[in-house]
């Protein structure tokens, strides 16, 4: 399915010629259930390893729980947000990459054959696959080999991450090309889709104003009650829950880059109230503002 221009996200791919990123992301232990991946979509395929913890990925609505080792990939233009189930620290490894960087530059009838239709989104195949499951280990290492070439970034490290992506590809592939194809997303849930992606993009740019559950339910065109129903099945939270935690993470991008104080913050995301802005804080941060800025050195003055 093809979105709007304006609602693609702009992840940060390293240039046209290799549009790949890796990051390592790391979350500090905190209160159960915490934001570990805000929600968002992009037109690129992710691949997610788990290192340490647990967590809960919601990807295009359904639910998948991941321990080490297990291993997610989220097809291009899936909507996906995570969230911890341990109090513990989290740590996984997101690769991000646009297609083009594994399409065949000159005609090839085995590439058309056996990687396009993955890469096209012709061929289904698990979103999720277990760190124990059997044949899993193959897939395992290369994820480890693309990892470590990206970090070490030795000469021609480029080609190097690719061909193991293309070889990732290659084994997925040889096991589920020849039984599984794709059934064809319903107009219906692809329009929702794209539906809640604009009001994803009107959430992000309107953050400081409050929108009622009636007012996001006429953004996406449905009455409150299913949309209440559909926003927490494909998202794992409510829409307030939702528009809560995007302020929280606007409020700390704002503790920790500028000199504006708490009450200013408060004031700047439409809490009003700065001890309601605390207490909120805390409830999706796990900590209080002015430890950040404890932490950081910085003064609330």
């Amino acid at each position: 399915m093809t979105y709007p221009q304006e609602l693609k996200e702009n992840t940060n791919l390293l240039n046209g010629h290799f549009p790949l990123n890796i990051f390592r992301n790391q979350v500090s232990a905190g209160s159960l259930n915490r934001c570990i991946l805000g929600l968002h979509w992009h037109e690129h395929f992710e691949i997610i390893y788990m290192m340490t913890g647990s967590a809960i990925f919601h990807i295009d609505s359904q639910p998948y729980e991941v321990s080490p080792h297990d291993i997610l990939i989220v097809p291009a233009g899936g909507l996906h947000v995570g969230y911890s189930l341990t109090e513990e620290r989290v740590e996984y490894l997101a690769i991000v990459f646009n297609a083009t960087l594994l399409n065949a530059q000159f005609p090839n009838p085995v590439h058309n054959q056996f990687i396009a239709p993955i890469l096209d989104g012709q061929v289904s195949f698990p979103i999720k696959h277990e760190g124990n499951e059997p044949g899993i280990e193959p897939l395992r290492q290369v994820i480890l080999r693309a990892i470590d070439e990206f970090e070490r970034k030795e000469l021609a490290y480029e080609i190097a991450v690719q061909s193991q992506l293309y070889y990732f590809f290659t084994l997925l592939s040889r096991k589920y090309l020849p039984d599984r194809r794709l059934k064809k997303t319903s107009a219906a849930y692809s329009h929702n889709i794209a539906r809640f992606k604009k009001l994803i993009l009107h959430v992000e740019n309107h953050y400081a104003s409050k929108i009622t559950i009636d007012e996001a339910a006429q953004i996406v065109c449905m009455n409150a009650y299913h949309f209440c129903k559909t926003f927490k099945k494909m998202t794992g939270r409510t829409f307030i829950e939702f528009v809560n935690l995007h302020r929280m993470d606007e409020a700390q991008r704002l503790l920790e880059e500028t000199d504006l104080t708490v009450t200013e913050i408060s004031e700047i995301l439409g809490c009003g109230n700065p001890n309601y802005f605390t207490k909120l804080f805390k409830k999706y941060k796990g900590i209080a503002p002015s430890h950040i800025r404890k932490v950081l050195g910085k003064s609330d003055s």
